[in-house]
C-alpha cells in the first residue's frame, strides 16, 4: 500500500475518487459537477473528505481557479485510466 493512504484502500471513498478525476480532467470544479450531476458545493465536499482520508492535498485552491499538486499530478493520470478501463470493461460485458 502507498505510505501516504493512511486507512486501508476500501476506505477510500469512490465517489472522492470520482469527483477528483473529473475535477483534474476538466481542471474545473463547476464543470466535473455538472457532469456528475452534482453541485459545485458537493464535488468539493467530497474533494476535501478524500484529501482527509489519504492525508495528501491534491489541489491548490485560489477562488474558483485551482492547480493540482504533486499528489494530484501523480493521482490524475493513474485515475483517469482506472475509470476508463472500468467503463471499457463494462461495455464489453453489455456486448457479450
Amino acid at each position: 500500500m502507498n505510505q501516504w493512504i493512511r486507512e486501508p484502500a476500501s476506505a477510500v471513498p469512490l465517489n472522492g475518487l470520482r469527483a477528483f478525476e473529473a475535477a483534474a480532467r476538466h481542471m474545473s470544479i463547476k464543470h466535473a459537477a455538472a457532469e456528475l450531476n452534482l453541485t459545485p458545493s458537493a464535488v468539493s465536499h467530497r474533494l476535501r473528505g478524500l484529501e482527509e482520508i489519504i492525508g495528501c492535498k491534491l489541489l491548490h485552491r485560489r477562488g474558483s481557479r485551482f492547480k493540482l499538486t504533486d499528489c494530484g499530478q501523480r493521482l490524475a493520470p493513474a485515475l483517469t485510466e482506472g475509470f476508463a478501463r472500468i467503463i471499457g470493461a463494462l461495455s464489453d460485458v453489455r456486448q457479450s
